[in-house]
């Protein structure tokens, strides 16, 4: 066999299961409001981010903090 009956010959299967992205299950939010922020993650959150825009308006003062559970 050659060309295209050789590759339809040794054709393989795959079986694609679904990735599961674990951060798209994640509560995340930006804390911190400005002009004055001070950002900070409660119990049970972890600090993914942290800079003096975030979300939107930037702080004068301070950071928020991006903040997931």
């Amino acid at each position: 066999m050659h060309g295209l009956q050789e590759m339809a010959a040794t054709r393989t299967t795959f079986t694609v299961t679904p990735y599961r992205n674990e951060r798209e299950a994640e509560t995340c939010y930006w804390d911190g409001t400005a002009p004055f922020c001070a950002g900070s993650c409660p119990a049970g959150y972890t600090e993914r981010d942290r800079n003096n825009c975030g979300n939107g308006a930037c702080c004068v003062t301070g950071y928020k903090v991006y903040c997931c559970k």
